[in-house]
């Protein structure tokens, strides 16, 4: 689908080709379901908040960047930005999930945490006591397992 948008700009006018509207309403409904502010997201994405403005209402069309940076940013499925096809965001593997764990644990608002320094502790453990904390997990899940087979 392609949309010719006019607009006048000093004095003359100014066709603009939307290419695909629907990949701009994703890109302000993913921001919204994110529950982020325009001129946040705009900065996570290095545009400005008035180019991100221009997008999502429909004055100019996002560059293959941009739609780039957002499926990184946001592990969202670049199917259903270009083309509606569900699901909206792709499974994160474990190893996604502990980095983005980890990136939080560090960020320096959250220095001194007790996520941080558990962290700074477990970094520091030798082969015996990563064995003394293996047992101690396998004992957790066996109460776990035994406690929810007992409801």
């Amino acid at each position: 689908m392609c949309v010719i948008m006019k607009s006048i700009k000093g004095g003359g006018e100014v066709k603009r080709i939307l290419k695909n509207p629907e990949v701009n309403k994703r890109i302000r409904e993913l921001r919204e379901t994110l529950n982020v502010k325009q001129g946040v997201y705009a900065a996570d994405l290095s545009i400005t908040q008035g180019a991100l403005s221009e997008i999502e209402n429909m004055r100019n069309n996002p560059s293959d960047r941009l739609i780039r940076d957002i499926c990184l940013r946001d592990n969202v499925n670049k199917e259903w930005l270009l083309e509606g096809k569900e699901p909206i965001f792709l499974p994160v593997s474990r190893t996604q999930e502990i980095a983005g764990f980890m990136g939080e644990v560090i960020n320096a608002e959250n220095a001194g945490s007790f996520k941080q320094q558990l962290i700074h502790v477990l970094a520091q453990l030798n082969e015996d006591q990563w064995q003394v904390l293996a047992d101690m997990y396998q004992l957790l899940l066996k109460e776990q397992s035994e406690q929810k087979s007992g409801d």
